[in-house]
């Protein structure tokens, strides 16, 4: 029995119990979700989302919401920078008072070890695996105040067609981390990078290296 294509109704349903754990509110409510579509005959969901680390937090709860729909086949999650968000336009009213206390309440410092969590979320586009697994992220250097931090990092080769694209995937990952306000990104050549030394054993296993 085929199912029922999925609706833009089901889906908006759906991202409306991704819960925001420090606002309280939803990642709709909060304007956070850009625009929703359903293509291929209600088998894909396109998900457009803000790229403000507020979402990418949410990274895993999002995905988990789109496998909840009964027959969506894929559930694309894009991060985007256009239009940039406006929660006074975009935020409902409660939202937009949640998120006045949460800029009013004092945060802590980053950690490194938030920081790497962030990293971790930033997959490689041309091999598919993310970056920290690859080994290639060099160093992670935070200032003392816990607030600004330097990221070293390498790519596949000095020709890789990705590197602007990739060093503000690891910028923004870097500033995922909770009480950062600054993240720079540095290009390091030294050593060149080695899959067979830097990367995990599973990104090995995945690349065809034994």
């Amino acid at each position: 029995m085929t199912p029922d294509p999925v609706t833009r109704a089901q889906v908006l349903d759906a991202l409306r119990t991704v819960i925001e754990p420090e606002t309280g509110c939803s990642i709709i409510d909060l304007g956070l979700v850009l625009s929703v579509d359903v293509v291929d005959h209600g088998l894909t969901a396109v998900v457009r989302v803000a790229q403000e680390p507020l979402a990418r937090r949410l990274l895993g709860p999002i995905r988990a919401a789109l496998e909840t729909i009964p027959g969506l086949m894929d559930g694309r999650l894009e991060f985007t920078k256009e239009p940039a968000w406006d929660p006074d336009s975009m935020a409902t009213e409660a939202a937009n008072v949640a998120l006045a206390e949460l800029a009013a309440r004092p945060s802590g410092p980053a950690t490194e070890a938030a920081i790497w969590d962030g990293l971790a979320q930033v997959i490689e586009p041309e091999l598919g695996l993310p970056i920290t697994d690859l080994g290639m992220i060099y160093g992670v250097d935070l200032a003392p105040n816990g607030r600004t931090a330097n990221i070293r990092m390498t790519l596949t080769s000095p020709m890789c067609p990705f590197a602007p694209q990739l060093m503000e995937m690891v910028r923004q990952g870097a500033l995922l981390a909770r009480g950062l306000r600054e993240a720079t990104v540095e290009l390091v050549w030294d050593p060149p990078w080695d899959p067979r030394t830097m990367a995990t054993e599973d990104a090995q296993m995945d690349l065809g290296i034994y």
